[in-house]
């Protein structure tokens, strides 16, 4: 093999010195004490690829990085809407940290309806009896449970916004890009990947807190729902991202072979010709 692709957590970069093959692993979670420890005391087994540049900044300083590529998406396989069906979604895992219950009264105050989707997972059931659940009327405010598939597609595609009032540095936010590819604008805090995934204004909204989220609701129509789908299409298509990576690999190998490498690439310059 010319490159091992590593996308299965800590063993194979704790072990890529044993390997003749060069080894370029991809970080998917983000840096705690723990892992950034990790992280640091194996940093030149291998090369590693980020998810966000967001990510990237809280890991390590020794780490050898290509740079930030995104996670892909299928953009043809999505649906895409210029119309919507009035109501604001959220969806994802039941934690504070994701803020469904921050959503929801973000919806009432903009006077909207909302639809939340996300399995409430062992762990998370507390937070979602207490925070939640008690806000849940059926009507203003709805709850689908786990979605996938075709419901989730359409879910995303007829809703007037997504809404990311996350408070943790999530290192990507895959339905931030889900939303986009179907037209659908996200409006998010500036947490994490946020503002690398969003482009404020053009896509969506990046803003501080709830107060600021109900007032960029009010703007919605500034936004082109075919701006949304061109964003990912540039960004995080299949082929835009697998060019990136064979772009990342040629770069390792050159490393592995005692050639120069240069300095980190953008996925723009990772794919350009």
């Amino acid at each position: 093999f010319d490159i091992v692709h590593d996308h299965c957590g800590f063993t194979a970069l704790a072990m890529a010195d044993r390997l003749d093959t060069p080894l370029l692993h991809t970080l998917h979670g983000p840096f705690t004490t723990q892992t950034a420890t990790f992280y640091e005391h194996h940093a030149q087994k291998a090369w590693v690829a980020g998810i966000s540049e967001a990510q990237l900044a809280m890991g390590p300083a020794n780490l050898r990085s290509v740079g930030a590529i995104p996670n892909p998406i299928a953009v043809d396989s999505w649906p895409f809407r210029r119309t919507d069906d009035g109501y604001l979604l959220w969806i994802g895992r039941m934690t504070p940290d994701k803020g469904p219950h921050r959503a929801i009264e973000i919806a009432r105050a903009a006077g909207q309806d909302i639809i939340l989707a996300g399995v409430v997972q062992p762990g998370q059931r507390a937070f979602f009896e207490r925070h939640v659940e008690p806000l849940i009327d059926g009507r203003s405010v709805r709850f689908v449970g786990e979605v996938g598939g075709t419901r989730k597609k359409q879910l995303f595609a007829g809703a007037r916004a997504l809404l990311v009032p996350i408070r943790w540095p999530e290192p990507f936010g895959m339905v931030i890009i889900e939303s986009l590819v179907c037209g659908t604008p996200v409006l998010a805090f500036d947490e994490g990947a946020a503002a690398e995934l969003i482009d404020d204004g053009v896509t969506g909204f990046i803003v501080a807190d709830e107060e600021a989220m109900v007032a960029a609701l009010r703007s919605l129509d500034r936004i082109d729902p075919s701006a949304c789908r061109g964003w990912v299409e540039e960004h995080c298509d299949v082929g835009v991202v697998a060019g990136a990576y064979e772009m990342a690999y040629r770069r390792v190998m050159r490393a592995a072979a005692g050639a120069p490498v240069g300095a980190r690439l953008s996925v723009r310059q990772l794919v350009a010709p």
